[in-house]
């Protein structure tokens, strides 16, 4: 996998039916549908794909707000990272090999 961005997450939220959405902001690099993410979260590193991009959702500090909807295991884990608070983890996206 090549590592081809880096992300900032700065909240959580839940959309009923479709999974959880990271907002942040992007610190370098692009990224598409499909790549992956990791992110260190409860003390391991999580690596999910991306389902969807939403960018500019809102401007905060000069920098676009963007979107990330990620792929979940099960609703326990929809539930954990809802009540995340990540405090701006920074997040490593990779291409994906496929």
């Amino acid at each position: 996998m090549k590592h081809i961005a880096t992300y900032e997450i700065h909240d959580t939220f839940r959309i009923t039916d479709r999974g959880i959405v990271f907002s942040g902001n992007i610190l370098d690099g692009e990224f598409l549908t499909g790549d992956l993410i990791k992110f260190y979260f409860n003390g391991q590193i999580l690596e999910r794909r991306i389902k969807g991009i939403d960018a500019g959702m809102r401007v905060a500090k000069g920098k676009p707000n963007v979107g990330i909807m990620i792929e979940t295991i099960n609703e326990s884990e929809i539930s954990d990272l809802r009540n995340w608070e990540p405090n701006q983890a920074i997040a490593k996206i990779f291409r994906s090999d496929e």
